[in-house]
């Protein structure tokens, strides 16, 4: 049977758009997010009880985060320099007045951190003193004069200003992103007192303060192989278990402006779970009622009464909802245009588990065409996530959904080293273990190519960053199972990685990967570019020119190899964007080229 897959079907998958990380003002009256329905995230605001929306900011470059002023309705947001991840700080007045820089050093990181509880001061990390460290800073706002209260070497964020406004409480990932601590830090004096102390490794994923300054509770898998919820008191010692569900991952909570309350989201296979329980862990109540999908986030109103979150789903468009916790009910605030595509045909997947060479069980998201397979059976696209520390969730994806529309089954592996299943499995690819994951995509491989519905000749796959290195290590290292390789800004060379990749993440990196000094020569048989002659399948790479963690010279070099050994292989090169593609013009024109591309060789 001839192939019927169509690229250019692509195009109103492409003009979909998103909407995310909705914020209420203190007052409870404006609801604030970001939305790309301008080619590219910019903040709107719409009243919260419904009415129109408008966006407010009309940067030449994307938003990242916003959050508003406790005290007002003034806006404090972040953008950078075509995706360079060097943030600066803004202000926002009332919410649609004229954007105020308050930084202006495009060579700097800022990394925004918290407004003070008398929305007089904010505080961020940054590395201004050392690209290699982040620094901890406070401004007043009604000078713009800034105060370095912290300095040391490595990675320190700001999570929160205590009640009182005379300390911060400060997460540092001195060792890596899986080995953390947590601190309150005196401004005055730059005093650190330890807040949650543990034995072995812990990660805190988010933090929120009693505004009676007695401590607080956090999302940690502290002395827990997953995430849960623990308080704990403000001059640090002892902690107190709240909330755990074996077998998953706390990932978001919200603490109740009453202070009785805890919203949570659970991890259900990558599936979002609503939760909410009395401040001391009594009364759990998990709610049912909205789309299956993905939330990031949670926020109550002031009042108390209802939740605020974003949803999306892999047959969901992204949306913002509101939970009324006394009747259970859900409702869409805002969403976004299907543009065209044929949204009622979006499926969801279906989690499985294949057995890896150890007999480990690894599972997989396999979204299943509804039309039925060719005689010779469905053409298939692997798609790896990256991270590694992530986990492929059903959230929306136009890629995935169009490819399902054309008769393509796609697997999305979350292989050792993915989050999401606990810390034991976070940590099976670590360091000299870093082809084990490869292995257990190719065990994937093989029993996928075995299935009756599915053409083993006609097997592909994608994937971005981490994905990237697991694209170019499957076309190297089993170079008969695959027919094509996609990579977007993927790693070839862990050394020059290493050595390019931004200063001010590179510890983080190399916590994972290894120490050159200490692992250079797994690291060079780790790396595919040492092994690229043995690629057969044809190769689709693409970079961006201002990618700050997998540097654009990783990409040209497996160009270079691949056109001097007479491969084929085809480059994109995009400009002014980093790690990802945040424009909707380079979004087309990547998405149309990987189209085409498997038109070509699936």
């Amino acid at each position: 049977m001839m192939s019927t897959f169509d690229a250019a079907a692509i195009a109103p998958f492409l003009e979909i758009r998103s909407v995310k990380s909705p914020a209420i003002s203190p007052d409870g009256t404006l609801l604030a997010y970001l939305c790309d329905a301008s080619g590219f995230n910019q903040i709107w605001i719409r009243p919260l009880d419904g009415g129109a929306a408008r966006q407010v900011t009309d940067m030449p470059e994307p938003v990242g985060a916003l959050a508003f002023n406790p005290k007002g309705r003034d806006i404090l947001f972040t953008t950078d320099c075509g995706g360079d991840e060097r943030h600066q700080l803004w202000l926002l007045p009332e919410a649609s007045g004229q954007p105020v820089a308050l930084t202006s050093a495009p060579g700097i990181v800022h990394l925004w951190g918290a407004w003070s509880p008398d929305g007089q001061r904010i505080a961020y990390a940054s590395n201004a003193r050392s690209p290699r460290d982040m620094d901890i800073h406070v401004m007043d706002l009604s000078t713009g004069m800034a105060t370095c209260i912290r300095e040391g070497d490595g990675m320190r964020e700001v999570l929160a200003f205590f009640p009182d406004g005379q300390s911060l409480l400060v997460r540092e990932s001195l060792r890596s992103g899986n080995d953390q601590d947590m601190y309150r830090l005196d401004i005055a004096t730059g005093r650190l007192t330890p807040l949650m102390p543990h034995q072995g490794r812990a990660r805190y994923l988010a933090a929120r303060l009693l505004k009676d300054g007695s401590g607080g509770i956090a999302v940690c898998d502290q002395g827990s192989d997953f995430m849960g919820i623990r308080q704990f008191p403000a001059e640090g010692g002892e902690t107190a278990n709240i909330f755990e569900q074996p077998g998953s991952n706390v990932e978001a909570l919200a603490l109740s402006p009453d202070q009785q309350k805890i919203a949570f989201v659970l991890n259900d296979e990558g599936w979002s779970r609503i939760g909410l329980c009395d401040r001391d862990g009594d009364s759990i109540r998990m709610f049912e009622g909205h789309p299956p999908g993905v939330v990031t986030s949670l926020a109550f109103t002031p009042d108390s009464r209802s939740l605020v979150f974003p949803l999306e789903g892999a047959a969901t468009l992204p949306g913002i909802w509101k939970l009324d916790p006394e009747n259970g009910s859900f409702e869409l605030l805002v969403t976004v245009d299907g543009a065209g595509a044929d949204t009622g045909s979006f499926g969801e997947p279906l989690v499985e588990r294949f057995e890896s060479f150890d007999g480990r069980m690894v599972p997989a998201l396999v979204y299943q065409p509804t039309s039925p397979p060719p005689e010779t059976g469905y053409p298939v696209l692997f798609i790896v996530h990256g991270g590694p520390e992530m986990q492929w969730k059903p959230d929306f994806r136009a890629d995935v959904q169009f490819l399902v529309s054309q008769g393509v089954m796609v697997v999305a592996p979350n292989v050792r080293g993915s989050t999401g299943y606990g810390r034991a499995w976070h940590e099976l690819d670590d360091r000299e273990k870093r082809m084990d994951s490869v292995a257990d995509l190719r065990a994937i491989r093989l029993a996928i190519g075995a299935r009756k519905d599915v053409n083993a000749a006609r097997i592909g796959v994608f994937g971005r960053s981490y994905g990237g290195f697991m694209v170019l290590s499957a076309l190297t290292e089993d170079p008969d199972l695959w027919a094509l390789g996609v990579d977007f800004y993927g790693v070839c060379n862990f050394l020059t990685h290493l050595l390019a990749t931004g200063p001010w993440g590179r510890q983080q990196r190399a916590a994972e990967y290894g120490e050159p000094a200490v692992m250079r020569e797994a690291l060079e048989r780790f790396s595919p570019i040492n092994r690229i002659a043995r690629m057969k399948a044809p190769l689709l790479l693409v970079h961006a020119n201002r990618d700050p963690r997998v540097p654009i010279g990783e990409s040209e070099t497996v160009y270079s190899c691949l056109s001097g050994l007479r491969h084929p292989c085809e480059y994109l090169r995009i400009d002014h964007e980093g790690h990802g593609f945040a424009r909707i013009e380079n979004r087309r024109k990547v998405f149309s080229a990987f189209a085409r591309f498997l038109e070509k060789h699936l």
